[in-house]
């Protein structure tokens, strides 16, 4: 076991592990590390990747990639020996290249993540994205992009941000893409446009909800490879992690990682759920 002291360790320790399974107990940002970490090595197989996501500020990966809640859970997990293979997000921008495992964002996004960030610990990781998501909705100015799915054309938005998603779930629990699978070889874009700052604030309950497909400055889309381009630079996070700003480039990478198979009794990942109203 590895105990984490600073950014990096985790990425560190994950290149040097060779083919054993790695396990990571944390949060988003130490799944992000660990990811980056097993993909950067060269391997003739997908690495196994083992996210117990249960420590840090706002385990949204977990509610895609189902792992244990409870102490008395882990044994069994790691016990199972079933794996499926689990896509990744290859991401590049002004700061370089990294890898996703969960989902990306441009606009808004990054400036939830730089509040959540510094908000108090005592409120929670879901508290703290709230309240950074409120105060940025009143701060935030919508910006024109250049955006580009595969070999599509080009389309010009106005946008608030654009979620590029491999899991279903970003910002401590918005369920910004219910139709994400992270095992389809596609990412889910969901482009959020021109919204104004009353009703974004109106609409932030049916984020949680996944029910923000109703407003008409919203779109999905589905594609492997997704540009983001705009006159001024605009921020991008990653799993919750700042990543720089645009141009931005996000590809997928279909079966990069194995992950356990593992279903608590009767609970199912959006994954394999249907969104119903």
């Amino acid at each position: 076991m590895i105990e984490t002291r600073r950014r990096g360790d985790a990425a560190d320790a994950a290149a040097a592990a060779g083919d054993r399974l790695v396990v990571s107990v944390g949060g988003d940002g130490t799944a992000h590390e660990v990811v980056n970490g097993l993909l950067r090595r060269p391997a003739a197989t997908p690495p196994r990747f083992a996210a117990l996501l249960r420590g840090g500020t706002a385990g949204d990966l977990a509610k895609s990639v189902p792992s244990p809640s409870r102490p008395e859970q882990v044994p069994a997990w790691l016990a199972t020996d079933r794996w499926r293979r689990l896509d990744a997000g290859r991401l590049a921008t002004s700061t370089g290249r990294r890898y996703f495992i969960n989902v990306a964002d441009a606009g808004i996004g990054a400036e939830v993540v730089r509040r959540a960030a510094r908000g108090p610990a005592w409120v929670g990781g879901r508290g703290n994205f709230f309240g950074g998501a409120v105060v940025s909705l009143l701060t935030h100015r919508n910006v024109s992009v250049r955006l580009r799915l595969d070999d599509g054309p080009v389309l010009r938005r106005r946008i608030r941000t654009i979620a590029v998603a491999n899991g279903a779930f970003l910002g401590g629990g918005m369920w910004i893409a219910p139709k994400a699978r992270t095992d389809d070889g596609l990412f889910e874009v969901v482009t959020i446009g021109d919204v104004g700052r009353v009703l974004g604030i109106r609409s932030l309950p049916m984020l949680y909800r996944g029910r923000h497909g109703r407003l008409k400055q919203v779109e999905f889309a589905q594609g492997r490879r997704v540009e983001i381009d705009s006159d001024e630079p605009i921020g991008v996070e990653a799993d919750g992690e700042l990543a720089g700003s645009t141009p931005a480039v996000f590809e997928i990478m279909p079966g990069a990682l194995e992950v356990i198979d593992w279903q608590p009794s009767g609970i199912l990942s959006p994954d394999r759920a249907q969104l119903t109203d």
